[in-house]
């Protein structure tokens, strides 16, 4: 006798009809507004051990939705159902050509697979499952069509649709909700919720700054409460009825820690503003972890699901009445990509992961880190500075590697400023002598050939102490002596006497030619001058007629030069 399942010819003759996608779940990141147009990608396989004749093999994704309540108003109570589908795709994916459905293919036996795609858009609605009677699901159905004589094959796998927080809108972004206000002589109290949007099944933290106002008030205990707001719709008799329901979901009550008081010590003569005697102590809600107990916020046509928080302090008056402070908050609870829940509709939540996408949304988000997490830096610390160009005596390990090399900046100067600055400072009756300049000119480099280059910057390497040694004398009274006459050079002439002098009689950076004396650039003839009390043209008498012609020749070639108009209509005092 054959065993169960298993051909007369010892091979299992059953073929066997499988769907594959890539994933089991749809992302949608923010609302149909901002969200982009999705696939759902996979594979289908057929196993089939022997040939087989086909006519059609197909693959449908469809949406299904349902509400239901009853209407309580009436005299007796009157149910209210509506279930259809509101989404149905198809692909035709053997055989491929078109009005072939109908004709039957022979199949080879073997491992067969064919891949398939659905487009999803951005206001698809997402799945809502948990609640007994009121879902939108979403599957994907497969079935071979063999022909009238052969049972057809069929195959189901179930797809969730999830609808997340944007890209932009990073999930451990924080924002902080606080309620802060002083209830008239009994409590002033600051509560803050640091985030507002939660992923199912983690946890909500509430701080709470509680201050009494009133001698002999007392705080008893604290309550957190989580309400889910159900709002149903559906179109019945013609026109459109809604439903609503408000039902807890997680709740926890303690009375306040007996180490949350923060008193003024005794030795404490002026106290600060901000420490002040209150109570300060957090509490820690834990949402369901199955969207059995507690489901995602949804906003659909047809349900809509939001979230409150509310927060209890019950206060014992001195009268003997109880009094309670309602506090509430606005959440939204949101699927994560990173925990999908499994197909018992659980959330299993590993802190790792947690921790590690938080990181990775730190990293990705466009907006700077601040100035204590600027871990970016740390990629700057192991380079090779060699290569680099930094100005400066002491400045090789100060001076970062976006300083600019030798030909965008100014000249590195192996000059210790610190120590000249300070004798010039130091100097008796202030400012700086002519000996002190005659040295640092001399140690000026002014040689263009001994310039390092770009590319092969040189460096003075300090012992590593940057700090001068300390001196009773100025630090310019052993100075070597120059060549230069440096009262000489301080004098300034006039500025005629300087309009005399060529202008290329010397170029900067070259000591090939000396400097003029002072009295050599007075021995120069003067330009012509005239009383400003009068209107006489008569050259002084001290001047030849020879040089004044040599003076207009040169004065005529220089206004030629310039070619402006300017110059070219003003006149030489010897043509007025």
């Amino acid at each position: 006798m054959p065993l169960p399942h298993v051909g007369v010819f010892g091979r299992n003759a059953a073929p066997c009809l499988e769907i594959k996608p890539e994933s089991p779940f749809v992302v949608f990141y923010g609302e149909s507004s901002e969200a982009h147009e999705t696939e759902l990608k996979g594979k289908l396989i057929l196993n089939n051990p022997e040939s087989m004749s086909v006519r059609s093999i197909r693959i449908t994704l469809t949406g299904t939705r349902k509400v239901s309540w009853h209407l309580t108003n009436t005299v007796s109570p009157q149910p209210i159902t509506e279930k259809r589908t509101f989404l149905t795709e198809e692909l035709n994916l053997f055989p491929v050509e078109a009005g072939s459905k109908t004709k039957a293919h022979k199949l080879n036996s073997g491992y067969h697979a064919w891949d398939f795609s659905f487009k999803l858009p951005p206001n698809l609605d997402q799945s809502v499952e948990g609640l007994p009677t009121n879902y939108i699901v979403y599957d994907l159905k497969a079935s071979v069509d063999r022909g009238y004589m052969s049972k057809q094959l069929s195959a189901m796998s179930h797809i969730r649709v999830i609808r997340t927080l944007g890209r932009d809108m990073l999930e451990s972004m924080p924002m902080e909700q606080i309620n802060e206000d002083i209830w008239a002589n009994k409590l002033a109290y600051k509560i803050t919720v640091p985030q507002k949007n939660y992923i199912v099944g983690t946890q909500v933290i509430a701080d709470f700054v509680l201050i009494p106002l009133r001698k002999g008030v007392e705080i008893s205990t604290i309550k957190m409460e989580l309400i889910e707001s159900r709002q149903l719709f559906a179109d019945y008799a013609g026109r459109r009825v809604s439903h609503s329901m408000d039902t807890p979901v997680a709740v926890i009550e303690s009375n306040m820690p007996e180490n949350s008081a923060h008193m003024v010590p005794d030795s404490m003569d002026d106290a600060d503003a901000l420490y002040d005697e209150s109570h300060r102590f957090a509490m820690t809600l834990d949402l369901p972890k199955s969207l059995k107990n507690c489901r995602q916020s949804v906003d659909t046509e047809n349900i809509r699901l939001s979230h409150k928080l509310r927060l209890y302090v019950n206060l014992k008056n001195p009268e003997g009445h109880t009094s309670q402070l309602l506090v509430k908050n606005h959440i939204h609870l949101f699927i994560s990509p990173n925990l999908p829940p499994n197909e018992d509709q659980s959330v299993v939540v590993d802190q790792n992961i947690l921790n590690a996408q938080a990181l990775q949304d730190e990293v990705n988000q466009n907006a700077p880190p601040t100035y204590a997490r600027h871990q970016l830096d740390e990629l700057y610390n192991d380079i090779d500075p060699a290569g680099f160009m930094t100005p400066g005596f002491h400045s090789r390990m100060n001076s970062g590697a976006n300083t600019p090399f030798y030909a965008h900046s100014r000249s590195g100067s192996a000059e210790d400023l610190t120590t000249s600055l300070n004798a010039v400072a130091n100097q008796t009756g202030g400012g700086a002598s002519a000996i002190a300049l005659q040295y640092r000119l001399q140690n000026l480099n002014l040689n263009q050939d001994d310039r390092p280059s770009r590319f092969a910057p040189s460096r003075q390497h300090s012992s590593g102490d940057s700090t001068p040694a300390p001196s009773s004398e100025p630090a310019y009274f052993d100075l070597p002596t120059s060549n230069y006459d440096m009262d000489a050079l301080v004098r300034t002439p006039s500025y005629n006497t300087a309009l005399r002098t060529p202008a290329g009689s010397r170029t900067p950076g070259s000591i090939d030619v000396a400097l003029p004396s002072y009295e050599i650039a007075m021995s120069r003839p003067s330009s012509p001058s005239r009383s400003r009390g009068s209107r006489g043209t008569t050259p002084s008498p001290a001047r030849s007629l020879d040089t004044l012609n040599e003076e207009t020749y040169r004065n005529t070639q220089i206004n030629s030069r310039r070619e402006s108009p300017r110059e070219s209509g003003r006149q030489s005092p010897e043509d007025q």
